[in-house]
């Protein structure tokens, strides 16, 4: 039964040696408006303008091209087993290019911006994490389907990925109105992350899955979405402005999937080790939705914890902070009575040199991008989170000499993830 889940950069940094990663497509590609976050957030309510890799010539009316394509579905009830793509019903009028073949003059509120919006956003993270990954990704499902299909809007206040398709329904803002997910990039960033993971890792087989398998699932797809948002200029810009480089602090890189500014679906940065969450040997059958995203939290706080790891050893390397103030954040809890004087000393420093806080901020986000998507194709869908973390630090050792193997191991001791 197919399986568903419901909900040219050269580093500055001196620290290590990154590969280029060439994500410039403005020479060639095609324009689209994407929201970072969701617009129901202040600080977002604006589109930004972003050149996927396609040029104009490739993308089609839908939008669609010939890896996928929208489906702007009209009164459709979400993809169950058996019922799949393609999708034959009644469908909205599609999203058109302009007379030079970009989707950049397209209205926000409108259907057609909607699609656009879902495609582009679901494009551009292919881009990015197929620049980690250095090839091109075959799906999953592609003795079945050539393309993907994206559904950008179901009455449905959920949003799932499937064998073939994407479909997003709504959220809900503070006032109870309903918000539709295809206009949140956290939320269809993780979507895709697990189309993504299907298709590097494999799909398992049979019924034979482990929750361990879709909990780890859970964690790799927030982190497609977290590595995904920091290729936006203006969240590094804003993310190092709000905080003067204090990554531990609560910020709006660590809610995943924000529905607006005072809630998220869950926290990257969170306090769980694997003593507080179900034992991942569990029978799959005797575990619900939210025990087995539970499961996955000690794996997302650990890696990224590893990215702020990353991105104070560069800090320190390059001289932009002190060791003092390394080792006094690393220690600070919340509510300790240093915290305080931890945000001072940051902000003192970040006044100094905000551009190299940014270039250790690029070299940190394209680190963890590199070392999971290696480490990714080192796995298969029977692992277990030991596997995971051995396959990082052989990815570290392969790409980066080993040069961050202390900070993966302490930050999955500390998680209590053995190896």
């Amino acid at each position: 039964m197919p399986l568903n889940h419901t909900l040219q950069q050269e580093p500055l940094c001196g620290c290590a040696e990154l590969s280029r990663l060439n994500l410039d497509f403005r020479a060639y590609g095609t324009r689209f408006k994407l929201f970072p976050q969701s617009p129901l957030m202040s600080d977002y309510q604006e589109p930004e303008i972003v050149w996927i890799s396609l040029p104009p010539t490739q993308i089609h009316p839908g939008p669609s091209d010939q890896r996928m394509y929208v489906v702007d579905a009209i009164d459709k009830h979400y993809y169950e087993h058996p019922f799949l793509p393609p999708y034959r019903g009644d469908r909205n009028a599609l999203a058109r290019p302009d007379a030079n073949g970009h989707f950049d003059h397209l209205e926000v509120g409108t259907h057609q911006f909607e699609a656009a919006h879902m495609y582009g956003t679901l494009r551009w993270v292919l881009d990015i994490w197929e620049t980690y990954f250095d090839r091109q990704i075959e799906w999953s499902f592609a003795d079945h389907y050539e393309r993907l299909e994206l559904v950008p809007w179901l009455d449905w206040d959920n949003a799932h990925s499937g064998y073939g398709f994407i479909e997003m329904g709504y959220g809900r803002d503070d006032s109870g109105q309903k918000f539709p997910y295809n206009l949140n990039f956290d939320v269809l960033a993780h979507e895709f992350g697990h189309t993504l993971l299907y298709s590097v890792i494999g799909m398992p087989d049979d019924d034979k899955a482990t929750a361990e398998f879709f909990a780890f699932h859970e964690t790799a797809s927030d982190l497609v979405a977290i590595v995904s948002l920091l290729h936006f200029n203006t969240v590094l810009d804003r993310l190092l402005n709000d905080t003067s480089g204090n990554l531990y602090s609560r910020n709006e890189l660590n809610r995943v999937g924000e529905e607006s500014n005072t809630r998220q679906i869950r926290m990257a940065s969170n306090d769980k080790k694997m003593r507080h969450v179900p034992d991942p040997n569990t029978p799959l059958k005797d575990l619900s939705n939210k025990q087995i995203h539970d499961m996955s939290l000690p794996l997302t706080g650990a890696l990224f914890d590893l990215l702020i790891e990353v991105f104070q050893h560069n800090l320190v390397d390059d001289g932009l902070i002190d060791e003092e103030l390394d080792t006094l954040s690393r220690g600070l809890t919340e509510g300790d009575a240093n915290e305080a004087l931890v945000q001072s000393l940051f902000d003192e420093f970040y006044r100094q040199n905000p551009e190299g806080f940014k270039m250790a901020l690029v070299h940190a986000r394209d680190y963890l991008g590199q070392v999971l998507s290696l480490s990714w194709e080192f796995l298969s869908w029977d692992l277990d989170f030991p596997q995971v973390v051995q396959a990082l630090f052989q990815a570290d050792i392969e790409l980066f000499s080993g040069h961050y193997k202390q900070e993966i191991a302490e930050v999955f001791d500390w998680r209590e993830i053995a190896y």
